[in-house]
């Protein structure tokens, strides 16, 4: 910090992150935003992310969110969402395996293509994103639900 360098900083785990640390890292010189990961749905990280974003400007943050992986639609909707109402910016990546046999599923290319575009993801809801002409991603839900 002393030296004024501009740092880049990913993978920060934000589940062991307590008050003292978000406030040094505001007040740290970034090259780049913070990457912070919401890889599993099943850990809610919503109070640990609004703990950070009270020290920690959320236009600073960019959140990797893996879909494809151990995750239902709601799952990945409710991870998306609450990074949206935090104004964290999503970064939405579709699983694939090691020897890279698995393809997204068409549902993982829309989530991805809607996210990853923050006009898009800023402007409208995913039940209204339409990205082929005739098909609302609404379609999904009504599928899994």
């Amino acid at each position: 910090m002393k030296a004024g360098q501009p740092v880049k900083l990913h993978g920060v785990d934000v589940r062991i992150m307590d008050e003292e640390q978000a406030w040094h890292l505001n007040r740290l010189r970034m090259k780049q935003n913070i990457h912070i990961a919401w890889d599993l749905p099943q850990l809610d990280l919503t109070d640990r992310l609004k703990e950070m974003v009270k020290y920690v400007k959320p236009y600073k943050i960019t959140c990797y969110v893996l879909v494809g992986f151990n995750s239902t639609i709601e799952q990945d909707l409710f991870r998306l969402n609450t990074l949206r109402e935090l104004g964290i910016t999503p970064f939405v990546i579709p699983f694939r395996d090691y020897g890279n046999e698995r393809v997204p599923t068409q549902y993982e290319r829309d989530l991805a293509r809607w996210a990853n575009r923050m006009w898009l993801f800023k402007s409208s809801s995913f039940e209204n994103y339409m990205p082929r002409k005739g098909f609302k991603c609404g379609a999904y839900l009504k599928k899994a639900g």
